[in-house]
């Protein structure tokens, strides 16, 4: 970073020791080192948007336009994996969509907690959102290789799988999903091999710069910079993310049933809803609190979509290609949430990894359900309804709460605008 560090954090015995560091300024949560401070962040954001922009406009951009983009762009590649596996379905089944494809669309972009997240973009949620945009793209290269299993659509695969670890270590779980992908679409050993091969080389050359860069950073090839991470304790010694003792599979499950159930706050002052703040054990969490809420009670469509995922992976065969692509998009969603429930801290922007795959995975899997249910000519306009009011009740709460933001933020940048709304909303009479 360009920042100069207080010259007196280098006189220190151990500067990672917040006690020592008293009346001493420094850049909370910076990694420190040698006399520099630096990121304990991924290089992606800077490389693929601020330095491109400094270079075209001759300036570093706010952290808010490029949480902007990066979030623009996973929506994007969101909703067209999401039109082209419908597409492969609807040319399986011969059945039109069940649900206008313009409100699934609103249901991706508003249905989530991408708007309360981009009330207030730092660099924290912008490497999330730089993530967030790589696997979107990555699933829309499985959804095409799973359509034509091609050596060059693998590669394709294996490169976008390759900068979203870049930017999300924790999304290095998506290489299983790869993997399976690979081997379920592909057959003959030879030709397995190929596109195993394809698949690999990006991540290999992504991981060795990864590598590289640690390394002359940390002199570590694995230290990404939490160890020198100057924060409300000493990050010395502590694994971030682990599943090795009672206390932490307690922590694990505390951990997923925020992420699974933690409810929302209502009230009856616009915006009308809020996040509550999470409940974690200090003894093996980090000892502080922030918003969350869990996929059942923002986006409820998603546990039937999970659901619907599992019945169609326990039949022998998958019907379509859509239908499998959106399979093993649910499944990287629930497997990256599984590795953040091991992790020590629980907080709002960390969801933006699963939910955006879990909400576009659903869409498919909700229309695969009704054209298996039509098979069964099974009423079919109480649960296109029902449905579609669920998909409203998501993307409206999630529109709401960009109102809110992490500790009333919209507030905080937009009083007048804020309370002008609350005002015409209480002359309305809602």
């Amino acid at each position: 970073m360009a920042s100069t560090p207080d010259p007196r954090l280098a006189r220190l015995s151990n500067p990672y020791d917040p006690a020592a560091r008293g009346g001493i300024n420094y850049i909370w949560d910076a990694s420190y080192l040698n006399g520099r401070y630096y990121l304990y962040f991924s290089p992606l954001p800077a490389l693929i948007f601020y330095m491109p922009y400094r270079i075209l406009r001759g300036g570093y951009p706010p952290d808010s336009l490029a949480g902007v983009v990066f979030s623009s762009w996973a929506f994007l590649a969101a909703v067209a994996f999401t039109y082209l596996a419908l597409a492969l379905s609807i040319a399986h089944n011969a059945r039109p969509r069940q649900i206008p494809f313009a409100l699934w669309v609103v249901f991706i972009g508003c249905g989530g907690v991408g708007v309360f997240v981009l009330a207030e973009v730092r660099i924290y949620e912008v490497s999330i959102m730089a993530g967030m945009a790589m696997t979107a793209t990555w699933a829309y290269a499985l959804v095409r290789f799973v359509q034509s299993p091609t050596s060059a659509k693998a590669a394709w695969m294996g490169w976008w799988l390759a900068l979203a670890i870049a930017a999300r270590p924790n999304l290095g779980i998506l290489i299983l999903v790869t993997a399976g992908v690979v081997i379920r679409s592909v057959k003959g050993p030879s030709t397995l091999l190929k596109k195993l091969a394809a698949t690999c080389v990006p991540l290999t050359v992504i991981a060795a710069a990864m590598l590289w860069y640690n390394t002359v950073r940390f002199g570590k090839p694995g230290e990404f910079g939490h160890a020198y991470q100057l924060t409300g304790i000493s990050m010395q010694g502590r694994a971030v993310c682990r599943l090795r003792s009672f206390p932490e599979l307690f922590r694990f499950g505390n951990n997923s049933m925020h992420y699974v159930f933690w409810p929302l706050i209502v009230h009856a002052d616009f915006p009308f809803v809020n996040l509550a703040n999470s409940k974690l054990d200090p003894a093996v969490s980090f000892p502080g609190s922030e918003e969350v809420v869990g996929v059942a009670p923002l986006v409820p469509l998603t546990i039937l979509g999970a659901f619907l995922a599992l019945l169609f992976a326990l039949r022998v065969e998958l019907p379509d290609e859509g239908t499998r692509a959106a399979v093993y998009l649910m499944a990287g969603a629930w497997l990256i949430m599984a590795g953040l429930s091991t992790c020590w801290y629980v907080v709002v922007r960390y969801e933006l990894d699963f939910m955006l795959l879990m909400t576009a995975a659903t869409v498919i899997c909700i229309e695969k359900g009704f054209d298996l249910l039509a098979n069964l000519h099974i009423r079919m306009i109480p649960l296109r309804v029902a449905v579609a009011v669920l998909a409203c009740y998501s993307w409206l709460v999630g529109l709401l709460l960009g109102f809110v933001g992490r500790e009333h933020a919209f507030e905080r940048y937009h009083p007048e605008l804020f309370h002008r709304i609350a005002h015409w909303i209480r002359i309305a009479g809602i």
